[in-house]
């Protein structure tokens, strides 16, 4: 005679690994990366000021800066390679940690770029090659608003721009792109006086995003994300 052996007396099908339960514990209901300009130290870089916005919306959020060089001169198209990769590792390890967090992306300059090339793909001259983007599916379901400031891969006529742009930026996409999947979770900012995601002459305007826009980023970050 076979005799079933109840659940009750095998605890270690019910009980979850102790390490895996304080890790999400510490899990914020909101999560936010901040990808910094060029040549800035690490850290937030102006993406900062946005990012404290967004907590200020929700209490308890938490935020994470993408570790890369953000290097520029000759040494700006590998410091891209290295932050699409660095974008592409820290929001899957935290959407594999915390998979019930809502996670938001502000990329600033160079920070844009590389946020861009992550979520909608490249190919971006010698920075990457692929058109497809790395970041995995099941990790890209996690995010749930996109914000680029000064973004140099700023192409005219996208539905997600904002801004006074009419131009491209210097590593601008083709005429007619559209971001595969991301698109309706990404607001990307970008006036003409702007030299870098545009062809103004104003650097100091490229500075200038999160107080020009920042309470209308919100607004749409707030759209996406909800009440959590």
């Amino acid at each position: 005679m076979k005799v079933s052996t109840p659940l009750l007396f095998l605890p270690s099908v019910l009980a979850a690994p102790s390490g895996d339960i304080e890790a999400r514990q510490s899990c914020a209901k909101v999560h936010v990366f901040g990808a910094r300009e060029s040549t800035v130290p690490q850290g937030y870089g102006s993406s900062q000021a946005m990012i404290q916005l967004i907590q200020g919306a929700y209490p308890g959020t938490t935020s994470e800066a993408i570790v890369y060089p953000a290097a520029g001169g000759d040494a700006y198209g590998s410091s891209v390679t290295a932050g699409i990769s660095a974008v592409v590792n820290q929001v899957s390890a935290y959407a594999k940690q915390c998979p019930d967090s809502a996670l938001v992306m502000v990329g600033y300059s160079q920070g844009g770029q590389i946020t861009d090339d992550a979520f909608c793909g490249g190919p971006d001259g010698s920075s990457m090659s692929s058109s497809a983007s790395p970041l995995p599916a099941d990790v890209g379901e996690h995010v749930k608003a996109i914000i680029l400031m000064g973004d140099p891969r700023n192409v005219p006529g996208l539905a997600y721009n904002v801004g006074t742009a009419k131009a491209g930026g210097f590593a601008a996409r083709p005429s007619g792109y559209t971001c595969p999947v991301y698109a309706d979770r990404i607001k990307s900012y970008c006036d003409a006086e702007d030299p870098y995601c545009s062809n103004g002459n104003d650097a100091q305007h490229h500075q200038q995003y999160v107080q020009i826009y920042g309470q209308q980023a919100l607004a749409f970050v707030k759209e996406k994300v909800g009440s959590v």
